[in-house]
């Protein structure tokens, strides 16, 4: 590495890609630990045009001539679901650290060959779960690991949004990994194997709707652990997405926690058994909320780590490991049509 500094480069220059980009040129002022050297996509025009709005030095029309830029020292690969482990698995045989956007894969066994890969290699490799460096999700789960409401004993997270019917876009194209589960819908399995305390649970139930051509548009999951907590999930890809439809509330024994847009929460409730808010926490983003997630890539690069505590490779295992079993069991029930 150039000193502490991590110089990036982004795959991809869609929507997320942005955000990303604005989130890295606010820590580059901020700290100085991250600077975007380089931005590649498939049209070298798309690239150059990113790179003039994001104030890019460098513009490169395909990933592989990224890949080979020897000042790059990791890469943010923001492209659709189904491209994801073989870019990853690229840059790191080009000795770069991965920030990859979930999921990682389409399967489980799409995804295990990168963690073999970012092993052999000894290089950093991590999920961009973006939502478990929120600071309203960390405060969330340190309330639920101080007891502070008893034994958890219930969850309900949903995400909903309407996404126009678009049978090429990656929402609705099974060739780019579409579908709610995958795009929107692991937000609330993540959040339940948090709560959780990093357990898989004893049984899984699922039910989806699906779209014409074969992505789920709506899927709903409950959950199951040995000691009787029970998370309520859905997401959708074509239903209103009212706030009330993105939260997650966590309800213990002695109070509960309310977590609105819990995947990007600016505010977390602690809430007594009277329904009285004890202690409400809030934290604005400084900049779009990506830049925690930055943060916890330079930190671990400069330590010299493989894998984030926070986000580890097991944790997108699980995952992953979850997502296919509701995904095989909603197309083999007899609801699942």
């Amino acid at each position: 590495m150039n000193g502490t500094v991590v110089q990036w480069g982004i795959v991809a220059t869609g929507g997320i890609a942005a955000k990303f980009a604005q989130a890295c040129n606010f820590e580059s002022n901020r700290s100085g630990k991250s600077i975007i050297a380089a931005v590649a996509s498939r049209s070298l025009d798309k690239a150059l045009d990113f790179a003039q709005k994001w104030s890019i030095p460098r513009a490169y029309g395909s990933y592989e001539e990224l890949f080979a830029d020897p000042l790059i020292t990791a890469v943010y690969i923001a492209t659709p679901h189904s491209s994801h482990p073989e870019l990853s698995i690229q840059a790191l045989k080009a000795g770069k650290a991965v920030l990859c956007e979930k999921p990682v894969a389409i399967t489980l066994k799409d995804f295990l060959p990168v963690i073999q890969t970012a092993r052999e290699c000894k290089l950093f490799f991590m999920e961009a779960m973006w939502m478990k460096f929120n600071p309203c999700f960390q405060k969330m789960l340190s309330w639920i690991q101080e007891g502070r409401i008893g034994r958890v004993k219930y969850l309900r997270s949903d995400f909903f949004l309407d996404a126009p019917f678009n049978p090429a876009g990656r929402y609705y194209n099974p060739a780019l990994g579409g579908g709610a589960l995958l795009d929107v819908g692991i937000y609330p399995v993540t959040c339940a194997v948090m709560v959780g305390g990093r357990r898989k649970p004893q049984s899984i139930d699922s039910w989806m709707r699906f779209a014409q051509t074969g992505v789920d548009l709506y899927g709903k999951v409950r959950m199951v652990w040995d000691d009787a907590l029970v998370a309520d999930l859905a997401s959708s890809i074509d239903l209103q997405g009212l706030d009330h439809m993105r939260s997650a509330v966590v309800i213990g024994e002695t109070g509960s926690i309310m977590l609105p847009l819990f995947w990007m929460a600016t505010e977390a409730s602690l809430v007594g058994p009277d329904g009285s808010v004890i202690e409400r926490f809030t934290h604005p983003f400084p900049c779009n909320g990506y830049e925690f997630e930055i943060r916890e890539v330079e930190r671990c690069i400069a330590q010299g780590l493989t894998e984030s505590p926070v986000q580890t490779w097991a944790d997108s295992i699980m995952v992953m490991e979850l997502l296919d079993t509701i995904t095989e069991q909603a197309k083999t029930s007899l609801n699942g049509n």
